[in-house]
């Protein structure tokens, strides 16, 4: 990592750990900043090693990191860790890189308890089957996600670093789902760096016009989306060529909705999601089940794994201990210990 982009990262922490008022886990970390694990995990070796933060080990088994007291105070910033968690970009984080998308999608995770199907990703993404596996390996390699094959074949992945937290609000507010949005929602990820061109802005507010949106294929397709996923998850799943030029003619007012544009979007989906396809008095209907397992599947291995941890106990380790502080804290554990192991004997 180069020097200013090491520095952007550690003021980035830093910032945040104050925001969160003072401590924070990895996890918190992670999902506030959008940063990568690796950036977040070094930034803070190198706050440790200049001795503006600590590590603790909770009795639990979690590492809280905080800054040093003399730090904390010395940067008096408004301090509200419950508005990071729920998911408003607190004031004293800045945009790190433009990872402002990969925050909505960390705080996703973290809000549906660190697991998510590729059918959760699409809707929050509106991305192609394709391009949202390329994006799932890169949130996988970025944030420390697992693969897991749930009961009935579908593959879902878990992020159990984003769901460790100091605070234990993982109830965040979810990011909008795609087809809510009027352009496409990962074409927001690098504004934090302002290179756009006013020829580009000037395009983005045609495009933001009622009748430019529908006849766009990709925003057709997210609102087309949006259909297919609230009939599916209502537990219906089967979706009919009419009955979704309709709902999206509704949207669209006195602007007319190709058919042809919808039937196409429709095949592009149910050749995703494995639909069938079924014709009956001149209209077509599509099986779109497989959305709805597939949320099924994320809810089972929550279920399973339980992955939602926070830091509770005593305090049985802190890096920011004086000597004899420290002594204390292994003299304290060492009775713990004794008495634990009587009590086991006895019983």
């Amino acid at each position: 990592m180069d020097r200013s982009r090491s520095q952007q990262c550690q003021t980035s922490v830093e910032r945040t750990l104050l925001a969160f008022g003072g401590r924070g886990t990895v996890g918190d970390l992670i999902v506030s900043t959008g940063l990568p694990r690796v950036d977040v995990e070094r930034s803070l070796e190198e706050l440790i090693a200049d001795d503006r933060a600590h590590v603790a080990v909770s009795e639990s088994g979690v590492l809280v990191y905080r800054l040093d007291e003399r730090r904390r105070r010395a940067q008096p910033m408004a301090r509200s860790p419950h508005r990071v968690l729920r998911g408003r970009k607190p004031s004293t984080t800045p945009d790190v890189l433009g990872r402002g998308f990969d925050r909505k999608t960390l705080r996703l995770i973290r809000a549906r308890g660190g697991v998510l199907s590729m059918a959760e990703l699409i809707e929050h993404t509106g991305l192609p089957l394709k391009k949202a596996q390329d994006e799932m390996e890169r949130l996988v390699e970025l944030y420390g996600g697992e693969a897991h094959p749930s009961w009935d074949g579908h593959i879902v992945y878990a992020f159990p670093e984003l769901v460790v937290s100091a605070h234990g609000d993982f109830a965040g507010r979810e990011p909008r789902p795609a087809w809510v949005r009027g352009e496409d929602p990962m074409r927001r990820r690098g504004r934090g760096r302002r290179r756009e061109s006013l020829a580009r802005r000037m395009l983005r507010a045609i495009v933001r016009t009622r009748r430019s949106r529908f006849r766009d294929a990709e925003t057709l397709r997210r609102y087309a989306l949006g259909h297919v996923f609230e009939t599916a998850l209502k537990g219906k799943g089967v979706v009919s060529l009419d009955g979704t030029v309709k709902v999206l003619q509704s949207r669209a007012g006195k602007w007319r909705v190709s058919r042809s544009a919808v039937e196409k979007a429709l095949e592009q989906l149910a050749s995703e999601f494995e639909a069938p396809i079924t014709e009956l008095n001149g209209d077509r209907f599509f099986g779109f089940r497989n959305v709805k397992r597939q949320f099924l599947a994320s809810q089972v291995q929550r279920t399973r794994l339980k992955l939602e941890r926070t830091a509770g106990g005593r305090t049985v380790f802190d890096s920011g201990d004086a000597p004899l502080v420290a002594a204390q804290r292994e003299l304290d554990a060492f009775d713990r210990a004794l008495d634990q192991d009587g009590s086991l004997r006895a019983g």
